[in-house]
């Protein structure tokens, strides 16, 4: 039975609520803990209030940050054409309203903050330095602050944030181009492009190859080279180039099928080139964004890579046909040394430097089975031994972006066209082909006579008898010869249309046959040597055999040999590569004026 009196506990002793806590509490202390949670409570307002307000200081700072970022970009794009500092002071002049600076930071409103201020500092940035002195510059300095009016707290703070931009232009231009004579239909170079090359194209092909564009941004974010770096400062092998160039086509607008087509089959046969240095060939700064932009034609690009590799021997082709007396054994050999350099960068600056195609070497020619001469006065002789030696030294020479004036970008149009200087140095050139004859026979002292050398055979062989004859032996040399003393030449290009239609300095390879020089160089008669003087009479009938006559050696065996050096092999190798005597073809390859980068 429960001890239970009006639902109340029946009088006993009260638990201990020590044993539970562990203590007992000497006095009341519940107003400690009210006073306590008022201390937490104006803490936490604290801390929630300096939240806020550093909320507040960050969002403005982000949007200060993403404002001089913009602003600073836009301000790179008045930097162009040379503008001095003074020419652009009025564009950072933020009290004007219509200053560039206002009307960026009017196109750009939703910043958080009040009373924006924008200072605006032209100079250049480089390497982490900031020089306020450059004149004209080529970089901003945008610096933006506001105030930030606090929620909690009372009062405003001041946010400040900078942005430095520059302004990045860069032109492009090329000394030779494989394409000048493929878009003029040039069948003469598909011989020697397809040796160099290893195959076996039409020129259908190569004008595909011709008129489709890539740009070094895009081969340089390619699967197989990847960075700017490994494709202008790296190796990378001709093959991987190849197969980059076509993945770049297939993935472009427009139909690049005819092109893609002869990539693959130039590609068939790259493998044993190994790899190049593009670098060599293609003068361009990775670090130059703007060049990266500009869009290159492909075959130009192939040609060039495939001479990075170094010397490239010249297949002399059938140069006899048709000729007589020529045979069918050189010695020797020409060789293209480099071709199509490209060079990007700011006028007057290192990495705007390409150097010219150079076609050098010495091919031997053995003349054989030559025809008797029938010399008047003198007899018949015998044209018994005969050599010839072509040499090429074409050219070495360099081009560099000059300024002034400055590199203008016009809109692609022929009424404002791109324009830039280039200037091209070149030394002495040299096209020859000297040919050495050695003519003998034996001749009457009669005839001999005749000619007015009485007295100089009598000084030497005493008398001796008209019916009597003596050995003649005579050297000649025939040269024909082209030279150029080298200089510079200033050329300025505009775009159009000089990225199709060169400039072009110096003048065309070509080896006159009109300009034979004959050279006496030795002459005995009866095995002793005669001075060129006593034995000119003599010498002179036997040189205008050679030369003149309708059956001459001139005529019937050097002037066609020339002509096929001319138009089967020289000729068409300088026009493949856009070679010239004492200068060479200049092209526009492109220009970027004012493209902005953020570096700080």
């Amino acid at each position: 039975m429960r001890d239970q009196l009006d639902g109340r506990r029946l009088p006993g002793p009260r638990p201990d609520a020590s044993r539970w806590f562990g203590c007992r509490r000497g006095r009341d202390e519940r107003g400690a803990v009210a006073l306590f949670s008022v201390f937490i409570l104006g803490v936490l307002m604290g801390v929630a209030a300096l939240v806020v307000d550093l909320g507040m200081e960050r969002v403005t700072r982000a949007d200060l940050q993403a404002l001089a970022d913009v602003v600073a970009l836009d301000l790179a794009r008045e930097i162009h054409d040379d503008r001095t500092q003074a020419d652009l002071s009025a564009e950072g002049d933020w009290s004007s309203s219509s200053s560039a600076v206002r009307e960026s930071a009017a196109r750009n409103p939703d910043v958080f903050g009040e009373n924006l201020r924008i200072e605006v500092d032209w100079g250049s940035y480089d390497e982490g330095v900031w020089d306020t002195a450059t004149d004209p510059p080529s970089a901003v300095w945008v610096t933006v602050s506001a105030d930030t009016d606090y929620a909690v707290a009372s009062g405003s703070g001041d946010v400040t944030r900078s942005a430095y931009a520059v302004a990045s232009s860069s032109a492009c231009y090329r000394l030779g181009s494989f394409t000048a004579a493929i878009r003029s239909d040039d069948s003469t170079v598909l011989k020697p492009l397809n040796h160099l090359l290893g195959v076996n194209l039409d020129l259908a092909s190569y004008r595909a190859l011709a008129d489709a564009k890539v740009t070094l941004g895009d081969l340089a974010s390619a699967s197989r080279i990847g960075s700017p770096e490994k494709l202008l400062t790296g190796t990378v092998t001709y093959a991987d180039l190849i197969l980059d160039m076509v993945d770049v086509l297939s993935n472009a607008p427009g139909s690049n099928a005819a092109a893609i087509d002869a990539l693959k089959a130039i590609h068939a046969v790259a493998g044993p080139i190994g790899s190049i240095a593009l670098g060599d060939v293609l003068h361009v700064a990775p670090t130059d964004r703007a060049a990266l932009d500009i869009a290159l034609n492909v075959l130009d690009i192939v040609g060039a890579a495939r001479l990075a590799t170094g010397e490239h021997f010249l297949k002399v082709e059938n140069i006899q046909a048709g000729v007589p007396g020529v045979g069918y054994q050189f010695t020797g050999g020409i060789a293209l040394v480099s071709a199509a350099q490209l060079a990007c960068g700011k006028p007057n600056s290192p990495e705007s430097v390409a150097r010219n195609a150079q076609l050098n070497g010495t091919l031997g020619i053995a003349f054989v089975n030559l025809p008797s001469l029938n010399v008047p006065g003198v007899g018949t002789l015998q044209t018994d031994k005969g050599t010839g030696s072509l040499a090429v030294n074409l050219a070495d020479g360099y081009g560099q972006l000059v300024a002034p004036p400055a590199v203008h970008c016009g809109d692609g149009t022929a009424a404002n066209p791109h324009t830039y200087s280039v200037r091209v140095q070149t030394q002495p050139a040299s096209y020859s082909l000297g040919s050495e004859l050695q003519v003998n026979g034996d001749v009457q002292v009669g005839n001999l006579q005749d000619l007015g050398l009485a007295e100089l055979l009598k000084a030497l062989f005493g008398d001796l008898k008209r019916n009597d004859k003596l050995t003649v032996d005579v050297k000649v040399r025939l040269d024909v010869t082209t030279t150029d003393p080298g200089g510079a030449d200033t050329v300025n290009l505009q775009m159009p249309p000089n990225d199709e239609t060169p400039v072009e300095t110096g003048s065309a390879v070509y080896l006159d046959p009109r300009n034979v020089v004959p050279t006496v160089t030795e002459v005995t008669i009866g095995g002793k040597t005669i001075s060129l003087i006593d034995a000119k009479p003599l010498t002179d009938t036997i040189v205008n055999e050679l030369t003149t006559a309708g059956n001459a050696f001139v005529s019937k065996t050097l002037v066609p040999l020339i002509d096929n050096i001319n138009n089967m092999l020289i000729g068409p190798v300088a026009r493949m590569v856009g070679l010239r005597f004492g200068g060479a073809d200049v092209y526009a390859a492109g220009a970027v004026c004012a493209k902005p980068e953020l570096w700080g």
